[in-house]
């Protein structure tokens, strides 16, 4: 196992976590815990993660559901930082990529209807919409505690989207360096009324499924290449 993950199991588990919400229809950064003199804002001013990952899949409810579309969003910018307690996690909710096609197509037949760019487009606008994206425009996680043993963990953290936080236990798998997993918020605890038309006809399920992937960097990349020692 990587040292840095082996500090990790001894402070808090390296693992992540969440979200986002929606609304759809079928029409129109270095760690203050390693260096503490780095300025608050390296937080906001972070670089997306390429090598992590995290996607939210929507599901249509209603009894004219067959009229509507199930949805996946990945979280285009996300940042991750990675103080001693775990990540923090960041993404702007207008930086969600919706249905991206090579997503919808990996995920099988309940996503195998054609979503084209005009619902792509109104799905966009009825989540930013129903998220208050303009006066809550980022969603952040952060890493509380973590319980259990090898590679299967139980991870508090604290969510902050549309202005609510709250805390949520979610279940991680971690293999290494890595961690992944799988997490259920409804859209309710956080103050947000489920998409809805013609009094529930055509509707969105209050649970979302969130999944995330992430990638711990080496030691080296968190705190610079440090001088040789003489």
């Amino acid at each position: 196992m990587h040292a840095s993950w082996r500090l990790m199991y001894r402070h808090g588990l390296p693992a992540l976590a969440l979200v986002t919400l929606v609304a759809c229809t079928a029409t129109p950064s270095v760690p203050p815990a390693r260096l503490e003199a780095a300025p608050a804002a390296a937080a906001a001013n972070a670089q997306p993660d390429a090598t992590a990952g995290l996607r939210v899949w929507v599901f249509r409810a209603g009894a004219a559901a067959h009229l509507g579309h199930n949805h996946v969003m990945r979280a285009g910018d996300l940042r991750v930082q990675w103080p001693a307690a775990g990540p923090v996690l960041r993404f702007r909710l207008d930086a969600l990529a919706v249905d991206p096609p090579e997503l919808r197509a990996a995920a099988g037949p309940a996503f195998a209807s054609v979503v084209d760019d005009d619902a792509r487009a109104g799905t966009r606008a009825n989540l930013l919409r129903a998220l208050e994206a303009q006066a809550h425009p980022e969603v952040v996680v952060r890493t509380l505690q973590q319980r259990g043993e090898g590679p299967r963990r139980a991870v508090e953290v604290e969510i902050e989207l549309h202005g609510v936080t709250r805390r949520q236990w979610l279940a991680v798998e971690v293999q290494g360096r890595r961690a992944h997993g799988v997490a259920v918020v409804r859209q309710s605890d956080f103050g947000v009324q489920p998409f809805s038309v013609l009094g529930g006809l055509l509707a969105v399920q209050d649970a979302l499924v969130v999944e995330f992937d992430l990638l711990e960097p080496e030691p080296h990349q968190l705190l610079g290449e440090l001088p040789p020692v003489r």
